[in-house]
């Protein structure tokens, strides 16, 4: 299986670029994005203030991930191993992508060639 492209170099750019691509989004205040930041915190997560847009844009790219094929586990997993594992566990990156999946595409499926 490919390796989704986020996931092979998660980075403070990536994550930067996810922000700005997702404000344009943000910027129509799509109900979706406080409901999403809503069930983050509801599930015990922080983060820094001004880090929305990214957490925005990562949810969308975790849905992009679904569609290579990539189980729920295997994205967390592989987002977990690029974050910073001594301060984030990967039950709260699984709860992350359980909650983007539910969110924001809770009918992927996989589209890729090899699905």
């Amino acid at each position: 299986m490919t390796p989704p492209r986020w996931l092979a170099t998660l980075t403070i750019p990536l994550i930067a670029g996810a922000a700005l691509a997702a404000s344009a989004a943000t910027a129509t205040a799509d109900p979706r994005d406080d409901s999403y930041l809503d069930q983050l915190r509801g599930a015990g997560l922080s983060w820094p203030p001004g880090h929305e847009e990214a957490l925005i844009g990562t949810a969308y790219l975790i849905c992009d991930d679904l569609g290579w094929g990539w189980t729920p586990q295997q994205i967390a997993n592989n987002v977990h191993a690029n974050l910073d594992p001594d301060n984030i566990h990967v039950h709260d990156v699984g709860s992350m992508v359980n909650i983007a999946r539910a969110v924001y595409c809770p009918n992927q499926r996989c589209w890729a060639p090899h699905c």
